[in-house]
């Protein structure tokens, strides 16, 4: 399973959600079968985290020093099976270059908050065979009727923004903490910290 974390810079919180999936899945079996990576729709190739998201992140002993931006690419959508935004604008800017993966994007707190929901009375305990009901689950809007579900781009648009803007009354983005206050940056950091600890976890695909 690849899953790939996408934000606008790659130096913050698609970075903060790499390592702490990274940090969870450490020593755990399926580790091998999990592929993490991470991208920014703006990154400037290589550059280096900001210094105070280092220190955040070494609150909780966790290294991202080495870490360097990358720009997404096609390479990285055609990879991933699951790719988790961190906010909704993020999603929608990157379904304008890569239509296709309609089927694949999510904003990280979408994913939890509906997989937890969804995922209720799912028998599979194998991680791939979760992602590919939790994907036809969550996608799923009242009012879609089967019969009018398509391999058509257009049509699995369309149920991308009725999904959106017609089933959603809630927060759905992690707030960009670049240039924000410390206190700003821990809280985001926990804020990451718990929503992929909950993607891991057993309510949704049993990684851990």
């Amino acid at each position: 399973m690849n899953i790939l974390f996408v934000c606008t810079g790659n130096i913050c919180r698609s970075v903060m959600a790499e390592f702490f999936m990274r940090e969870g899945l450490a020593g755990v079996n399926q580790e091998a079968g999990v592929r993490l990576s991470s991208a920014g729709l703006d990154a400037e190739e290589g550059i280096k985290p900001p210094s105070e998201i280092v220190d955040v992140m070494r609150d909780y002993h966790l290294d991202i020093a080495e870490h360097r931006a990358h720009r997404l690419n096609r390479g990285d959508v055609d990879e991933a099976d699951l790719i988790l935004t961190m906010t909704l604008h993020n999603s929608q800017r990157l379904l304008t270059g890569y239509q296709e993966s309609v089927d694949r994007v999510y904003t990280l707190r979408e994913f939890v908050v509906e997989g937890e929901k969804k995922s209720r009375g799912l028998q599979e305990t194998d991680p791939d065979m979760r992602l590919s009901k939790l994907r036809s689950r969550i996608r799923n809007v009242e009012g879609w009727q089967q019969s009018e579900r398509s391999d058509n781009i257009n049509d699995q648009l369309r149920l991308f923004f009725l999904h959106y803007f017609h089933v959603y009354d809630h927060e759905l983005s992690v707030d960009d903490p670049l240039g924000q206050s410390r206190e700003f940056m821990k809280n985001t950091a926990e804020e990451i910290r718990d929503l992929v600890n909950r993607v891991m976890g057993p309510d949704i695909l049993a990684l851990t």
